[in-house]
């Protein structure tokens, strides 16, 4: 009798996890729909507007009420435009982009489950390495980072070196490419030195809102605080969070160790944002949200 509670019970989670889903999806079907409205009411406020503008053009020197038409039709033009080409990016679809970002975290999971990799990764700003910021992933329980020189250099695996302690495997963060994404294409300055001391904090919060919240477009809203050196985020209502949940299932090791393409995110953010070494405390999801704290190793 339990067992046949316990199989009900597991049945209806897995259904409630779907409809969850399912109604992800249709949010963001309906996100897309209305982008297609918004052109086809600009594409009718740009045919109202031309054919006013017309009508209105030939005796706009001899009467004011045509001189009216010629600036509601130029007004409709140019909302027309607006409505139109501020909403022309392109989306795909949540589940394929899900897949496809799984099947290379879970190569990466593989790979540090059959080298017996356990220890933490911890993230290099660019100023330690060669202009890029870099994860390493000691081999040894007791390790010390090794010198400039070699984490400057085109190696993944840093091994056979002089002290032991020193060795591991040095590796592009996954959320390494985001971050450049948000340096080069957002136009966001990450480096808190460019702040005034006081406003650091606030600065840095305004900041992941644009990234995350208009930016990206993953989180209705953000939350961040700094105490101790130590980083916490809150990513809220983000559709994110379904595959949050998958890699923790199925890739647990890059969840613990090195943080998926989302946590390596704000941990590049935070590394060149403090220009220390960086590790991923923990992240965790609640319902809808995403929850991140990274640390700075002084």
């Amino acid at each position: 009798m339990d067992a046949e509670k316990d199989l009900l019970l597991h049945k209806l989670k897995g259904r409630i996890y779907e409809l969850e889903g399912e109604n992800s999806n249709y949010k963001k079907n309906l996100s897309l729909a209305r982008k297609y409205e918004f052109r086809i009411t600009g594409a009718l406020l740009l045919v109202i507007g031309t054919v006013i503008s017309l009508i209105a053009y030939p005796s706009y020197t001899y009467s004011s009420m045509a001189s009216v038409l010629v600036m509601v039709g130029v007004g409709a033009i140019f909302l027309g435009a607006v409505t139109m080409f501020l909403t022309t990016e392109k989306f795909i679809n949540q589940k394929v982009a899900e897949h496809l970002n799984l099947s290379s975290v879970i190569v990466l999971d593989d790979l540090l489950r059959d080298l017996r990799i356990r220890n933490k990764g911890i993230y290099l700003p660019s100023s330690r390495t060669e202009g890029t910021t870099k994860i390493f992933i000691p081999l040894k329980r007791e390790y010390e980072l090794p010198p400039s020189t070699v984490l400057k250099g085109d190696r993944a695996f840093i091994i056979d070196l002089p002290h032991a302690s020193h060795e591991g495997v040095l590796l592009t963060p996954l959320g390494y490419h985001l971050f450049k994404y948000t340096d080069e294409e957002l136009k966001v300055d990450w480096n808190k030195q460019q702040t005034e001391e006081g406003t650091q904090q606030v600065v840095l919060s305004e900041k992941l809102n644009d990234v995350f919240v208009r930016g990206l477009e993953i989180a209705d809203k953000v939350t961040a605080s700094i105490v101790d050196g130590q980083l916490s985020i809150h990513l809220i209502n983000t559709p994110y969070f379904s595959m949050c949940r998958k890699l923790m299932e199925d890739a647990p090791q890059v969840c613990e160790q090195v943080g998926c393409p989302l946590c390596s995110l704000v941990a590049c953010i935070y590394t060149e944002y403090v220009d220390e070494a960086v590790t991923i405390e923990e992240a965790k999801t609640e319902k809808r949200d995403i929850h991140i704290v990274c640390k700075a190793l002084k």
